[in-house]
Protein backbone atom coordinates (compact mmCIF):
# COMPACT_ATOMS: atom_id res chain seq x y z
CA UNK A 1 0.00 0.00 0.00
CA UNK A 2 1.14 3.53 -0.73
CA UNK A 3 0.14 6.94 0.51
CA UNK A 4 0.61 9.62 -2.13
CA UNK A 5 0.18 13.30 -1.36
CA UNK A 6 0.84 16.38 -3.38
CA UNK A 7 1.21 20.11 -2.89
CA UNK A 8 0.70 21.69 -6.31
CA UNK A 9 0.05 25.41 -6.84
CA UNK A 10 -1.56 25.29 -10.29
CA UNK A 11 -5.23 24.25 -10.22
CA UNK A 12 -5.21 22.65 -13.68
CA UNK A 13 -2.04 20.66 -13.00
CA UNK A 14 -3.34 19.61 -9.59
CA UNK A 15 -6.57 18.39 -11.20
CA UNK A 16 -4.66 16.37 -13.80
CA UNK A 17 -2.57 14.68 -11.13
CA UNK A 18 -5.62 13.85 -9.02
CA UNK A 19 -7.37 12.30 -12.06
CA UNK A 20 -4.23 10.30 -12.84
CA UNK A 21 -4.10 8.88 -9.31
CA UNK A 22 -7.80 7.95 -9.48
CA UNK A 23 -7.25 6.22 -12.85
CA UNK A 24 -4.52 4.14 -11.23
CA UNK A 25 -7.08 2.91 -8.71
CA UNK A 26 -5.93 4.94 -5.74
CA UNK A 27 -8.52 6.26 -3.29
CA UNK A 28 -8.78 9.87 -2.21
CA UNK A 29 -8.64 9.97 1.60
CA UNK A 30 -8.20 13.74 1.87
CA UNK A 31 -8.21 16.50 -0.72
CA UNK A 32 -4.57 16.03 -1.75
CA UNK A 33 -3.91 12.61 -0.21
CA UNK A 34 -4.48 9.26 -1.89
CA UNK A 35 -3.96 5.70 -0.68
CA UNK A 36 -4.12 2.33 -2.31
CA UNK A 37 -2.40 -0.88 -3.20
CA UNK A 38 -0.27 -0.85 -6.30
CA UNK A 39 2.38 -3.34 -7.42
CA UNK A 40 6.06 -2.49 -7.82
CA UNK A 41 5.97 -2.53 -11.63
CA UNK A 42 2.82 -0.42 -11.68
CA UNK A 43 4.39 2.01 -9.23
CA UNK A 44 7.34 2.45 -11.58
CA UNK A 45 4.95 3.24 -14.44
CA UNK A 46 2.95 5.64 -12.27
CA UNK A 47 6.18 7.31 -11.16
CA UNK A 48 7.18 7.85 -14.79
CA UNK A 49 3.82 9.47 -15.50
CA UNK A 50 4.17 11.71 -12.45
CA UNK A 51 7.71 12.68 -13.50
CA UNK A 52 6.27 14.01 -16.77
CA UNK A 53 4.14 16.49 -14.80
CA UNK A 54 7.25 17.84 -13.10
CA UNK A 55 8.56 18.86 -16.52
CA UNK A 56 5.28 20.70 -17.26
CA UNK A 57 5.57 24.48 -17.59
CA UNK A 58 2.90 24.86 -14.88
CA UNK A 59 5.06 23.05 -12.31
CA UNK A 60 6.30 25.54 -9.70
CA UNK A 61 9.64 25.15 -7.89
CA UNK A 62 7.76 24.70 -4.60
CA UNK A 63 5.47 21.92 -5.96
CA UNK A 64 5.95 18.40 -4.64
CA UNK A 65 4.53 14.88 -4.72
CA UNK A 66 5.32 12.44 -1.90
CA UNK A 67 5.05 8.67 -2.33
CA UNK A 68 5.15 6.85 1.01
CA UNK A 69 5.12 3.05 1.23
CA UNK A 70 3.00 1.57 4.02
CA UNK A 71 3.73 -2.02 4.98
CA UNK A 72 0.69 -4.25 5.37
CA UNK A 73 1.59 -4.91 9.01
CA UNK A 74 1.34 -1.17 9.78
CA UNK A 75 -2.13 -0.61 8.31
CA UNK A 76 -3.86 -1.74 11.51
CA UNK A 77 -1.92 0.95 13.40
CA UNK A 78 -3.20 3.83 11.30
CA UNK A 79 -5.24 6.19 13.44
CA UNK A 80 -7.75 8.84 12.48
CA UNK A 81 -8.94 11.83 14.43
CA UNK A 82 -12.47 12.48 13.30
CA UNK A 83 -14.14 10.34 10.67
CA UNK A 84 -12.38 7.55 8.78
CA UNK A 85 -12.11 8.15 5.05
CA UNK A 86 -15.04 6.89 2.99
CA UNK A 87 -14.61 3.26 1.93
CA UNK A 88 -11.79 2.72 4.45
CA UNK A 89 -12.29 -1.06 4.42
CA UNK A 90 -11.86 -1.05 0.64
CA UNK A 91 -8.82 1.24 0.80
CA UNK A 92 -6.98 -0.95 3.28
CA UNK A 93 -7.80 -4.05 1.26
CA UNK A 94 -10.24 -5.63 3.72
CA UNK A 95 -13.11 -5.71 1.20
CA UNK A 96 -12.89 -7.70 -1.98
CA UNK A 97 -15.31 -8.13 -4.85
CA UNK A 98 -15.99 -11.46 -6.51
CA UNK A 99 -17.32 -11.26 -10.05
CA UNK A 100 -18.58 -14.41 -11.74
Amino acid sequence: MYLISYDIENDRLRGRISKLLLRWGLHRVQYSVFMGTIGKESLLKLRKELDIYQRNRDWAPSDSILIVPIHQSHIKNIQAIGEWPNRWEEIKGAVNTLMI
